[in-house]
Order: structure tokens, then sequence, then C-alpha cells
């Protein structure tokens, strides 16, 4: 559902519940509205569709044949780097079509065993050129299924649907037991997603952030408030959150059996993580420094909700199924977190200092210095881990490349990180960048260096550690509003700081 629909459920009805619909009545979904077709006009047009979902019934002309089928051979036919966003495009859409199509055939429930199979292939009900006896296993498996699941819907009695479904286990059990997953990690992993921890954690923890908030901007305009046991229960929330995400993140690992941060959906939960790691050790005595770290780890766990980030399980790609990964790759999304929280620190000091009137400004000018110590400490734990991630990495080249720096974009890039933050904690011995406005202000706009490594190589340059190829993905124009928003905001926090000459 989350490849064909970019979303888990149709109507209220649940992804188990619309596979096995399919499977018992495909002809009743032929002309749902089920695929994801995106805004690219020139798709639209050739499927003569005007929204953003079609039907399957929508690719196929009167005579059956597929409307897509001329173009898809020619953009298969292209040299990848030659490919455009509406080509990739294009070949997304296939692949969702295909799919389908393989729901509504059977073929994608490969789970009859081939007994003694030194492959351990698995089959499903049309297993073409092959007349074995797990053939005739399938077909029978899937026929008597198939009648006991519309009898089933019918009467709402699935006895003899759930009778066939045991009988499947027993089976598989004997004959695919070499591959099949132990009990404990298939109960993890339906734990994992009932229990649903990364997108609970987002909401628990924007609620700590505006909790956090209000009772920062309390203590600096209502500084006589007793806060002292609100502040306990809320550290105590923070943790018991950072425990929550950790045991998620550890179930993620014993499931897929690698390290949880391979691809994007991953690496943006597991920054999330470092970002509260983060927060617990350096801003667990600041209300502002956990308001920071709550606002940046619900922001990133909420992107990693977003359609575009798959949070399915997939094998790894064999360039990273080394040792290296759980080194290098953890150092390197682990920094992101830290940096992260040092701009986001800066940001609420430079909100603090637009607040800023005669009867607070000492308060403000304590609480400012504080967290731009609390970020100080943060960008230093930060700057460490990319650095020696980025040493690491240089190893893992020569393993898997032959050489250790080869300016790669994702490379230069990271290098560029580094240079951009050690330039930022040595600003202190340089006159005239001193002061804490300009610090702060230097941590937000360096952040541009981790999201042009993190994001920006893998969509906008080519190269090793990139995903892009042809024409670049559109720059999002919130981007620009964010921008002009952080720019207004250090312009009325440096005009309001100037006013009262209480932080330089």
């Amino acid at each position: 559902m989350r490849k064909i629909h970019r979303k888990e459920s149709i109507d209220g009805l649940s992804a188990d519940q619309i596979l096995l619909s399919m499977f018992a009545n495909s002809r009743d979904w032929h002309n749902v509205k089920i695929i994801k077709l995106g805004n690219h006009k020139k798709i639209l047009d050739q499927l003569r569709v005007n929204t953003n979902y079609a039907s399957y019934r929508d690719f196929f002309g009167e005579k059956g044949i597929y409307k897509l089928q001329t173009e898809v051979r020619r953009v298969y036919d292209l040299n990848p780097k030659d490919r455009g966003v509406y080509e990739k495009e294009l070949l997304k859409i296939d692949e969702r079509l295909n799919i389908l199509s393989m729901a509504f055939s059977g073929s994608l429930l490969k789970i009859i065993p081939i007994k003694n199979d030194a492959n351990n292939t698995w089959i499903a009900r049309h297993n073409h050129g092959n007349d074995s006896h797990e053939s005739h296993v399938a077909i029978n498996f899937f026929n008597a299924y198939g009648n006991a699941l519309k009898t089933a819907i019918q009467t709402n009695d699935y006895t003899d649907a759930n009778n066939l479904l045991n009988e499947l286990k027993g089976y598989q059990i004997k004959n695919g037991s070499a591959i099949l997953p132990s009990s404990t990690k298939i109960n993890a992993e339906i734990f994992l997603n009932n229990f649903n921890v990364f997108n609970r954690l987002a909401s628990f923890y924007f609620i700590l952030s505006l909790t956090f908030l209000l009772f920062l901007f309390l203590s600096i305009f209502k500084p006589n408030t007793k806060l002292k046991t609100i502040y306990k229960i809320l550290i105590t929330l923070v943790v018991l959150g950072f425990v929550a995400h950790t045991i998620g993140l550890c179930l993620r690992w014993y499931v897929s059996g690698r390290a949880p941060w391979s691809n994007g959906y991953e690496s943006m939960i597991y920054i999330a993580w470092t970002t509260t790691l983060a927060g617990v050790i350096f801003t667990r005595k600041s209300f502002g420094g956990l308001a920071a770290t709550m606002v940046l780890a619900s922001t990133i766990l909420m992107v990693s909700m977003l359609s575009f980030l798959d949070p399915e399980i997939t094998p790894l790609v064999p360039v990273l199924k080394s040792y290296w990964l759980t080194i290098h790759v953890s150092l390197e999304a682990g920094s992101y977190g830290f940096l992260m929280l040092g701009a986001i620190i800066g940001l609420i000091n430079l909100i603090l200092m637009i607040f800023i009137t005669n009867a607070n400004k000492e308060r403000v000018k304590r609480i400012v210095t504080e967290m731009s110590y609390i970020s100080e400490l943060t960008i230093f734990g930060g700057l460490v881990m990319v650095s020696v991630g980025t040493f690491l990495g240089g190893i893992w080249a020569n393993e898997s490349w032959g050489r250790y720096w080869g300016w790669d974009a994702k490379e230069t890039w990271a290098l560029v990180t580094i240079l951009v933050y050690a330039f930022i904690l040595h600003m202190r011995i340089i006159p005239k960048l001193t002061g804490l406005f300009v610090y702060n202000v230097s941590t937000i706009f360096g952040l541009a260096t981790v999201i042009m490594t993190y994001y920006g190589v893998n969509y906008y340059l080519s190269g090793l550690h990139s995903y892009a190829t042809g024409d670049p993905a559109p720059i999002p124009k919130w981007i620009y509003i964010v921008v002009a928003c952080i720019i207004v905001i250090s312009v009325l926090a440096y005009l309001k700081k100037r006013k009262h000459k209480i932080i330089t």
C-alpha cells in the first residue's frame, strides 16, 4: 500500500484487508483509484486522467493495450544517467502498476516453499514452466483459500479459511524452516509495527517541545514562578521518550539484522535519536535547551512520516554490507543531530533577543549565554563525530573502491561541513566576531552545509553517494519562506540587542 498508494489504508480498510480483498475479488478493484501518479502533466495526459490517482483499468485502452508501453520501453532503453524527472517518475508508476497486477494474480504471495531446494526457493500460485509437486500444492492451496475467503466474506465465518492458513503454516515450517525467521523475531516485528513507536514519539516530542517553550518564556516574564517540580516531571518524560526511542531502534536492528541507519527513513529516526541523546547529555538542566531538543526531534520524526520516505525494511545493497556501515554511517548521521541541535538553540536564542525589555534584559542575557554554552558543547561533539566519521569513511572507501579520497560530492561537502563548523567554534578568537549574536546566527546558517551534505548531494549532485541523475528535483517553495523568516528574525534580534546594548 505504501508502494502503490503512498498511504497505508483506503477508506478505513487496512493493508491486510485490501490485499485479501484483491486476492478474493480482484475485479472489484479494477476501477478503484489506487495507484499514486503524482502531478506530472505529461503522464496524466497519456493516461487521460485528471487526478493524482489512477485505477488499474485507466492504464489500458479498449483493446487491453497498455497505454504507457511505448514510453516505458523507450525509458528502459535509456542510459540511467540520461533519465530525467519525467522518466524516473514514469518508471515508478510502471513499477506500481506491476505490483498491483501481482497482487491481483496472487503472484506477489510467494508462500509455498520448495522441498529440499538448494536455494530455499518459495513460489506463488503461478510458477511458469514448473510442473513440480510444489506447483500443484500452490495451485490447490490458492484455489481452496480463495474459495474459502469468498465464502467467509459473505458469511463472516473465517473458520475454514483460518484452518487452511494453519495447514499452510505447518507446511512452511516442515519444508522451509531454513530461512523462516524465529517466532521471537516475527513477534518483535509485529510489535514494532503495531506499536508504531516513531510516529507516536513525533507527537509526544512535539507536545513536550510546546510545554518546554511555554515554561521557558514563563521563566523570563514571570521569574518568581516555581518551576522546579514541573521541570522534574518534564525531564522524566523526556528520558522515558528517549528510552522508548532506543527500544524502537534496537527492535528495528534486531528484526532487520543490520544497523538501522542505511536508508532515508532510518537515518531520519536515527538522527532524531542522536538529537535527543545530545539533549539529555548537554541540555538536561535548561528549559531552553530541552525545548530546542524536543522541537528538533519532533520535526525530524514528522519529516520521516512523509510519503516519500518508506519505512519498509529492505535488504542492503552490496557495498553497504560491511561493518563500516555501523561505524562510519553512525558517526556521520549521528553528528547531524548534534549540529542541528546547535542551530535550533541558536534560533531560540535569537527569538529570545527579540523579546528583550528593560525589565527582563538581565534574565534574557543569562539564559542566552547559558544556552550558547550548551550549543557550543553540542556543536563540538558534532564536529568531532563528523570529523572522525569522514576519516573512517576514507578507510571504507579504500576497501570498497581502492582509494581513500576522490573528491566525490559527498566527501567534498563533508569536508566543507568540518571546515565551516571548525570556523564557527574558533570565532571567539577573531576580533569583532566574539559576540553571542554573531555566534548564534552562524550556527543557524552553518546548518546549510549539513543539509547540503545530507540531502542536497543525494538529489542535486552526481557521485558515488548520490541518487540523482538527469533533472534535479525542484527546491520546495517553503525553503525560501523559512530562509526569509530566519533573516527577519536575525535582523529583529540584532536591532533589539543593539537598542538595549546588553548582548554583544
